[in-house]
This record gives C-alpha cells, structure tokens and sequence, in this order.
C-alpha cells in the first residue's frame, strides 16, 4: 500500500482580532460580541467574488501557537471533548456574521481566533437571497 501524501495547507490570509494570545479569545466566537477583520491575500482576491451576497462566514483557520501535546485539561477533559485551540492538529472552524468587505478585508463578529492567526479557508454558511 503507497504511503498517503501529508496534506500541505497555505493561508489564504490572516485574522486582526482584539485576542493576543489563544486564552484570551473565547471557545465559541458567537460568546463574545467582538468585532474583527479577516484580510484575504491579495494573491486570492478574484475568490472573494460574490462574498458580499454572504450573510454568515464559515472561517476555517488554524491555531498556530496551539499547545499541540495537550491533551487533557486540568479537569481530566480531552480535547476531542471540548472547544479548546489546544489539540494534535489545530485546525478550527468558526462561523461568523459578515458585517462588511472593504476590498480584501472582511470585517466580522464572532471569529474566535487569536490575532494573526493564518486563516485557511472560507465558505458561505448562509447566503442572502438573489
């Protein structure tokens, strides 16, 4: 049986939000009524066509300065029981409302991201009619 390629991810840009650190940033986005700015890299612009129509934003971005060995909090809970960045693999997803675009820049409630966390992928959870 070949080997299975190991997946290779490449941010499509980067989240400015309030949160400096993965413990400052809520577990659930909708918790905190925080404000933040997703900017998309100029290199994925023509990918944002049509984001205007979007209502809620499905932001898929990856904990960088997650505690990767991690597995239990202090409560004897693991990782794959509860929200926490703090995983083997810390890729997480959080659903936004779509406040406003302002050419590249996406400005959003409820990312729960740490500042300057690579954002990996977008995806429509809720579009206006047409």
């Amino acid at each position: 049986m070949p080997d299975k390629p190991t997946p290779v991810l490449s941010p499509v840009g980067v989240a400015h939000t309030p949160y400096d650190t993965p413990e400052d940033a809520p577990h659930q986005g909708f918790a905190d009524d925080a404000a933040a700015t997703v900017e998309v890299f100029e290199r994925y612009d023509d990918a944002l066509a049509g984001i205007d129509d979007v209502i809620r934003l499905t932001v898929v971005y990856w904990a960088d300065r997650a505690d990767r060995e991690s597995l239990q909090g202090d409560d004897g809970i693991g990782a794959f029981a509860r929200r926490t960045p703090h995983r083997p693999n810390p890729l997480s997803v959080c659903t936004c409302t779509l406040l406003e675009r302002d050419g590249r820049r996406l400005r959003v409630r409820g990312l729960d991201a740490a500042d300057g966390s690579p954002i990996l992928d977008l995806k429509p959870a809720l579009q206006a009619e047409r």
